[in-house]
């Protein structure tokens, strides 16, 4: 019989934030194949040196080569991109996570993505 494992609940990565919503903002997740589960890091997508306003999904070539255009962001809620672009929110500064909980790509460690996420004022516990 084929596991069938339920998607995470949404929001459970977060330990605490900022108050009212400091700690999050909109984001537009770039189309993918792939459903976006609540806590997936994602990057802003960068194209010829310029970011295109659209996040994907972090991996360890993109955040290297980001460099000082380095913006991150930890989606929210589940989100279906699979159509179209969608705008969703994302948890982009102040406030705390839990590591074990972020839903990485498998090229990422919790251990590799955690400073860049302090950078932003995102602690990693």
């Amino acid at each position: 019989m084929a596991r069938d494992d339920p998607p995470r609940p949404d929001e459970v990565f977060i330990r605490s934030e900022a108050n009212g919503t400091l700690s999050r903002d909109k984001i537009t997740l770039k189309t993918s194949a792939t459903v976006y589960g609540s806590a997936t890091v994602v990057i802003a997508e960068i194209v010829t040196n310029a970011l295109t306003g659209k996040y994907v999904r972090a991996t360890q070539t993109l955040v290297e080569a980001a460099g000082e255009n380095l913006h991150l962001a930890i989606v929210c809620r589940r989100t279906d991109a699979a159509e179209a672009d969608v705008i969703a929110t994302g948890f982009v500064r102040d406030g705390e996570v839990k590591g074990l909980e972020l839903d990485l790509d498998t090229s990422l460690t919790v251990a590799e993505i955690t400073p860049y996420l302090a950078a932003q004022d995102i602690v990693v516990r």
